[in-house]
């Protein structure tokens, strides 16, 4: 074998195994929903259905496949009394009367 490939495979292989981060998940059942600004939190409040619980329903709007899934609804009202500057914008807002 060619001495430059082995030293290159000598170097190598330890690089790689190096590079490799392990994954880390959060499974602790204390940790609580992500923190939003004002008027978003109070949007997705109002939003909520009434089967869930208030950390169930923050909880699950952090994954971006059920902010999709939930348009938040929005009426003439709120947008009178939030700064709609600062709501979030990865939640799929709509307008109702």
């Amino acid at each position: 074998m060619n001495p430059r490939l082995m030293l290159f495979l000598l170097v190598l292989c330890p690089l790689t195994a190096f590079a490799q981060a392990p994954i880390t998940t959060n499974t602790d059942s204390s940790a609580t929903a992500q923190e939003w600004n004002g008027p978003t939190r109070a949007v997705l409040l109002a939003n909520k259905p009434e089967r869930f619980t208030e950390g169930e329903w923050l909880r699950m709007m952090e994954k971006s496949v059920n902010r999709s899934l939930y348009p938040l609804r929005v009426t003439r009202e709120m947008l009178d009394t939030l700064d709609t500057k600062a709501l979030d914008l990865r939640f799929r807002y709509e307008m109702t009367p």
